[in-house]
Formats: structure tokens, sequence, C-alpha cells
């Protein structure tokens, strides 16, 4: 029986584990493509080194203290979602719908994030300010595919919640 509490914990555990993974992914992938592979398909044949030298000699930077604030407080939530959940505190439906509202964040939060270096790019080489790697483009897509799956999830609750029985009148 798939039903028993015991089998509803491991699977909210799954979802919770999964969740936070794939939080802390997007946030790997953001730091990546910010801070190495958009420099390097900016200024193509430079390399990393020679790209921040360029940077150093300007007044401006590549926004780390930025990207770290933008990127770090999604894996902390999913961590200390994936914790709730591991420790029965949350149902699987929140762990799910926490988890997606996470994920729709990975696009706002990336544009926030690379404001700094692609502004930095553009003023120290010239060219337009941004994103020139198309990983980028990989956030953007999940977050709109998290929006999509969030929408389902919520009807989904509705229409379980309306199906539901009622309580009859004392």
């Amino acid at each position: 029986m798939t039903d028993s509490p015991r089998s509803a914990t491991l699977l909210t555990g799954a979802f919770a584990a999964l969740g936070a993974l794939a939080v802390l992914a997007c946030a790997v992938l953001a730091a990546l493509q910010i801070q190495v592979l958009n420099p390097l398909a900016t200024v193509p044949g430079s390399s990393l080194r020679e790209i921040h030298a360029a940077v150093g000699q300007t007044a401006d930077t590549m926004g780390w203290g930025l990207m770290i604030a933008a990127l770090l407080p999604g894996p902390l939530s999913a961590g200390a979602a994936a914790i709730a959940a591991a420790r029965g505190r949350l149902r699987g439906s929140v762990v799910v719908l926490i988890m997606l509202g996470l994920l729709v964040g990975a696009s706002p939060v990336y544009l926030v994030a690379s404001f700094p270096a692609g502004m930095t790019l553009a003023d120290t080489f010239g060219v337009g300010g941004a994103d020139h790697a198309p990983w980028g483009n990989v956030l953007h897509a999940l977050s709109l595919l998290a929006v999509v799956a969030l929408a389902v999830v919520a009807v989904v609750q509705v229409v379980r919640a309306g199906r539901a029985p009622t309580p009859s009148p004392v």
C-alpha cells in the first residue's frame, strides 16, 4: 500500500531533496554563467584571467557581492524547506509548491545577479551588456516551466479540495 504515512514521508523527502538540488543547481549555473561563461563568450579569444585583468584596470567590478547576495537565498530557503520536510513539518504538496516557487524565481534572480557583471563587460569592452553565452536561457526556460507547473499544481489542489467531502452542518 503506497498511501501509508511512511511512504508519504519518503515521497515528501524525495521531493524536498530533488527540489533543493534543482534550486542549488540553478544558483550554481547562474554563478557560472555570470562569472565564467558569459565573460568568455563576450570577449572571444581572451582568457578569463585577461578579462579580469582588463576589468581590474577600470573602476568597475564583476558584481560578486550582489551576485552572491541575490543567488544565496534560494538554495538556503530550499535547504531549510528540505530539512523541515525531512522532520515531517511540511506536507508533500507544500514542499512541491515551495520548490516550484523558488524555481520560478530563477530567471528574475539571475537577471538581478547578472546586471553588474553585464554592465562591467559592456563598459570595459564596448559591447552590449546582454548575455553573449546561451546558458542564461536555460534558467529562463526552467523558470517558465516552473510557472506552468506551479499553476497546474495549484489547479489540481483546488479541484481536489472541491471534491473533498464537506462536513454536514450540525
